[in-house]
C-alpha cells in the first residue's frame, strides 16, 4: 500500500524545469530544528528556535509541522510537550519519530518524546539517563538507537533506546567523549564517530562503535581538528567528511573534505569544495545514484557525483543558511527548511532543489 501511494504522488507532482523553487514559508522561524521523512512521503518539521524581539534572545518552539509533496504546502501537526532546539529526530521501523535532548532555557535536555505519523500525537517517554546537547543519534541494524555525545557525565557518553521496552540503556564506555561529532553508519551496520568538541577545543579523534559487542573502539585520528561539519557514506562504502571548523568557528571555516577509509582505517584527503563552510550537519543528503548534495553552510549547493573528483556547482540561494535541513523526497527532490543567515536571524524559508535538473544541464 504504502508503494502504491509512493508511486501516486510521484504522478501527482509537477516537475519543475529550475533547479531551485521557493515554496511557501513555514508557519513559524526556526532553525536547529529537525526534519524527518515519514513513511507516507511527508516530512516532519520539529521545535528549534528563533530570535526575541531584541534580535539578540532565544526563543524556542514546541511546535510541528507536516510537508506535504503533493500539495507543496505545510500544515501544522500535534506540538512536543517540551520546547526545543538542536535535538535527535530518528525514524523507528513503524510510524514513530524518536526525539531526544536539546536545549532551552535549560540545557542539557534529559526529555524525549515519540511522534506517531498515523495519529499526530506526540508521547512522552521516560527521561534519558543523561541530559544531552550537541548530540548524534542512529537507528541500528538490531533496532535499537544508539544516541552519542552531548553528555556532561562521562561515564554516559553514549545510551541505546530500546523501541521494545521504550527505555534507555547505557552503551558501553567510549574512550573520547566529544559532542557535535559526525556520526555516520558503516555498510557493516557499525558507526563512525569524528571530530566535535571536547574539553573546550576542537577535536581530531575518531572511534567506532559496533552494535554486535555493545563497544567503542579508536580509530585514526583526522587529518585536522573539526566540528559542526557534514558527512555522508560514499558509494564505495567510505566516509566523506565536509567542512567544519576549526577553534576559531566562524573564522576558521574549511573548504576541505576528508574521506575514512573503514577497511584501511585511513584517512585520505578529498575533493575541495569551492566555497568553506560549516553547520550543515543536517544538510547533507545522499541521492539514490550516490551523489552527494550539500546543500547548507553556505548560499551556494553544491553537487559531488559518483567517479567525479570535484564538486560541481548546482545552484544558488538568496544567502547563506545555516543549522538548516535538507530531506530527499521520493520524487528525488529535496526539501530545504529554515535556519539563519549571517546575522544569525532565524527564517521561515522553504525551497525545492531537483536534482536531476543540475545534472541533464551538465
Amino acid at each position: 500500500m504504502r508503494i502504491l501511494l509512493l508511486f501516486m504522488l510521484l504522478l501527482s507532482v509537477p516537475v519543475f524545469k529550475e533547479p531551485l523553487m521557493r515554496l511557501p514559508d513555514l508557519h513559524e522561524l526556526r532553525a536547529a530544528h529537525s526534519a524527518t521523512l515519514l513513511p507516507g512521503g511527508k516530512v516532519l518539521i520539529a521545535a528549534g528556535f528563533r530570535k526575541g524581539p531584541n534580535r539578540h534572545s532565544q526563543l524556542y518552539s514546541n511546535t510541528a509541522e507536516l510537508y506535504d509533496p503533493s500539495t507543496r504546502q505545510f500544515t501544522y501537526t500535534g506540538s512536543l510537550h517540551i520546547a526545543r532546539c538542536g535535538q535527535t529526530a530518528t525514524l523507528l521501523p513503524g510510524d514513530d519519530v524518536l526525539i531526544t535532548g536539546g536545549n532551552n532555557d535549560t540545557p542539557h535536555l534529559a526529555s524525549a518524546e515519540l511522534y506517531n505519523a498515523g495519529t499526530g500525537v506526540w508521547t512522552r517517554l521516560p527521561d534519558m539517563l543523561s541530559g544531552r546537547e550537541g548530540h548524534r543519534a542512529v537507528l541500528l541494524t538490531n533496532g535499537k538507537v544508539l544516541i552519542v555525545g552531548g553528555s556532561k557525565d562521562r561515564d554516559l557518553y553514549a545510551e541505546l533506546y530500546n523501541p521494545a521496552t521504550r527505555m534507555f540503556e547505557r552503551a558501553g564506555a567510549a574512550p573520547f567523549h566529544p559532542s557535535g561529532s559526525i556520526v555516520v553508519q558503516l555498510r557493516d551496520g557499525r558507526v563512525f564517530i569524528a571530530g566535535g568538541f571536547q574539553d573546550k577545543e576542537v577535536a581530531q579523534s575518531s572511534m567506532i562503535y559496533d552494535p554486535v559487542t555493545n563497544q567503542f573502539t579508536r580509530a585514526v585520528n583526522l587529518g585536522i581538528v573539526k566540528h559542526k561539519a557534514g558527512a555522508a557514506l560514499l558509494s564505495d562504502g567510505r566516509v566523506i567528511i565536509i567542512g567544519g571548523s576549526d577553534n576559531r568557528d566562524w573564522n576558521g571555516k574549511y573548504s576541505s573534505t576528508e574521506i575514512y577509509d573503514p577497511v584501511k582505517n585511513a584517512f585520505t584527503q578529498g575533493p575541495a569544495l569551492h566555497y568553506p563552510r560549516f553547520k550543515l550537519n543536517n544538510a547533507v543528503v545522499t541521492l539514490h545514484n550516490g551523489t552527494i548534495v550539500v546543500a547548507g553552510g553556505n548560499d551556494h549547493i553544491e553537487m559531488l557525483r559518483p567517479n567525479d573528483t570535484a564538486f560541481s556547482l548546482a545552484a544558488t540561494m538568496d544567502q547563506p543558511y545555516y543549522f538548516s535541513t535538507a530531506t530527499l523526497l521520493p520524487s528525488g527532490s529535496i526539501l530545504l527548511a529554515g535556519g539563519y543567515g549571517n546575522d544569525a536571524q532565524c527564517m521561515g524559508k522553504a525551497w525545492l532543489f531537483n536534482p536531476a535538473v543540475t545534472i541533464t544541464r551538465r
